[in-house]
C-alpha cells in the first residue's frame, strides 16, 4: 500500500472507503476505470486492496501528502467522508478540475457550494451507482441538476436545443430512437405541443426527454453542443412526472 503513482486524468481518485466510498468503488470498477483509494485508515483499504491496486494510507486533509501521490494530476476526485471541509480545501488548493464530495446536511452542502465544490451528493438520496456516474460522465456534471428521476434507472429532463445538425428537419428524420430515449413534447416560442415525426425542431426550442439517465445526459450534450446551458422549468417538470407516476399505477 502506499506506492506513488501518476494519476491519468481519466483516472478518479476516492477519499475515504467507509460504505458509500467503497460503494462508489465497486460501481467505477464496474465503469471499467482506473481508481485509486485514499484513507486514513488502514484498516477500511483492506477490502478495497482486493479490488484495485492502488490504496493509499494517507490523511485526504494533508497538501503536502496529496502532493506526494500526484493528486493534482487527476481530473475528478471524490470525497466520500462527512467530516470533508479541509480535505475539499486541500483538493481546492491544488487546483483539481472537478470534486464530488458527500454532504450529511442541507446545510453542510450549502457550505460545500459556497467554497466551490463541482458536484454534492447526499448519501441517503445518491446511491454509489449514481455517484460513478457523475464521476465518470461529464454531460451528467452539466446536466444532472435538471433531471427529475421518476424509478427504474429512468429519468425526465427539458434542455434548450441549439445543435444546427438537429434542426430544421422533421423529427422522424433525427433518428434520436438511436439515443435511446423518448421524446414527450416540444416547447416553442412559449407553446407546448406534442410531438409527431413531422414536428420540425427550432433554434432555442425546450425538448422534453424520457430515458435512462446516462442516455438522457448525452442525448443532452449533443443537442446542446453549440450552448452548454440546459433550461428545466421545474414546476413543469414535476406536474409531468407526477403523470408519468399516475400512468405507470393505472
Amino acid at each position: 500500500m502506499g506506492k506513488k503513482r501518476k494519476g491519468n486524468k481519466k483516472d478518479i481518485a476516492v477519499i475515504g472507503t467507509g460504505r458509500f466510498g467503497t460503494a462508489v468503488v465497486e460501481e467505477l470498477i464496474k465503469f471499467g476505470r482506473k481508481v485509486i483509494a485514499i484513507d486514513v485508515n488502514e484498516d477500511k483499504l483492506t477490502p478495497i486492496a482486493r479490488l484495485i491496486d492502488d490504496v493509499i494510507i494517507a490523511d485526504g486533509a494533508d497538501l503536502e501528502g496529496l502532493k506526494a501521490h500526484s493528486i493534482d494530476t487527476f481530473d475528478t476526485v471524490i470525497v466520500g467522508v462527512s467530516n470533508n471541509i479541509e480535505i475539499v480545501a486541500a483538493l481546492l488548493e491544488l487546483g483539481v478540475k472537478h470534486i464530488i464530495a458527500k454532504a450529511t446536511s442541507r446545510r453542510h452542502e450549502r457550505v460545500l457550494k459556497q467554497i466551490g465544490v463541482d458536484v454534492i451528493v447526499r448519501p441517503e438520496a445518491e446511491a454509489g451507482s449514481r455517484t460513478a456516474l457523475i464521476a465518470t460522465q461529464s454531460n451528467f456534471i452539466k446536466y444532472s441538476e435538471d433531471l427529475f428521476e421518476i424509478g427504474d434507472g429512468y429519468a425526465i429532463g427539458s434542455t434548450s436545443v441549439h445543435e444546427e445538425t438537429y434542426l430544421n428537419k422533421p423529427l422522424k428524420d433525427l433518428k434520436l430512437t438511436k439515443l435511446k430515449i423518448s421524446v414527450v413534447s416540444i416547447e416553442h416560442n412559449g407553446k407546448v405541443k406534442l410531438p409527431t415525426g413531422m414536428t420540425i425542431i427550432n433554434d432555442g426550442d425546450i425538448i422534453t426527454l424520457v430515458g435512462k439517465v446516462i442516455n438522457i445526459t448525452n442525448a443532452f450534450g449533443k443537442l446542446n453542443s453549440s450552448n452548454e446551458t440546459a433550461q428545466l422549468d421545474i414546476k413543469e417538470m414535476e406536474i409531468k412526472k407526477n403523470a408519468i407516476r399516475g400512468t405507470q399505477k393505472r
